[in-house]
């Protein structure tokens, strides 16, 4: 009988170890399935993530070169235009008035030079990286300004954090995205640019004063601009709130958490 109980307990500690062994057994193997999804996601995530900056990088670079485009025609060969005239026009028997028009000459070479400076450092290909955030969206509101269509207001409240240059990339396509929207389908007159940070949340607003449009219609609509903006938000964790109605305008917020 004694023997029995024996017997009985042995058996009743082997099953039980042997579950036990089958739990650790199972519970290893879902952290390893657990391990290799989660990685498979990280690496999606990271895929989609480089594809995205190189996009964006991509963009922003076709950006700068119709920018440089439109100087060249406008400003620049208005400026190497106004020099020709200036020395073709040289009336060397009059002292005066020629040592007056080499001197305005002088000044718009002095012009040009700076121009052509300008647009050497918007050709670099790390231009977010060189000059910051800040000052280049700075420099897109003084693009639009240049255009004369516009009044845009540039405002900077404290000093702009130091982000991480990649998300910098995307949120100055970003931002020059929206500005795009804005030139093609606002009609408007006035746009505010801001730029906030706290230690904890890094903020951009922009605003203008067109007509507006119904937001739950855009995001449906398919290729839909707010649906990208949505997406890179997601992919740098920033958060996207879009305000806008027919009539009313259009309020863009993009909040980066640091």
């Amino acid at each position: 009988m004694q023997e029995t109980t024996n017997l009985d307990i042995q058996n009743t500690i082997f099953i039980v170890a042997f579950i036990i062994l089958l739990l650790i057994c199972f519970i290893g193997f879902v952290l390893v399935i657990f391990y290799y999804k989660r990685k498979k996601l990280q690496d999606e995530l990271q895929k989609q993530f480089s594809q995205t900056l190189l996009q964006s990088q991509i963009e922003i670079q076709e950006q700068t070169l119709q920018h440089i485009s439109r100087e060249l025609h406008d400003n620049l060969g208005q400026v190497a235009s106004l020099i020709k005239i200036n020395l073709n026009t040289l009336q060397l028997s009059d002292e005066q008035k020629t040592k007056e028009k080499v001197e305005d000459t002088k000044e718009l070479i002095r012009q040009m030079i700076h121009d052509i400076k300008s647009l050497s450092v918007s050709l670099g290909s790390d231009r977010i990286t060189q000059i910051g955030l800040a000052k280049a969206l700075e420099s897109e509101a003084e693009r639009l300004n240049k255009m004369g269509t516009y009044a845009v207001s540039y405002e900077l409240q404290g000093d702009v954090p130091s982000i991480d240059n990649d998300k910098a990339v995307i949120l100055y396509r970003m931002a020059q995205e929206v500005l795009n929207n804005i030139v093609k389908h606002s009609q408007a007159k006035n746009i505010h640019m801001l730029l906030s940070s706290t230690p904890q949340l890094f903020t951009l607003i922009i605003q203008d004063d067109g007509v507006g449009f119904d937001v739950n219609e855009n995001i449906q609509a398919a290729g839909a601009g707010l649906r990208n903006l949505r997406s890179r938000a997601s992919l740098i964790n920033a958060q996207l709130q879009v305000q806008s109605s027919p009539g009313n305008g259009t309020h863009i917020t993009i909040e980066l958490p640091l």
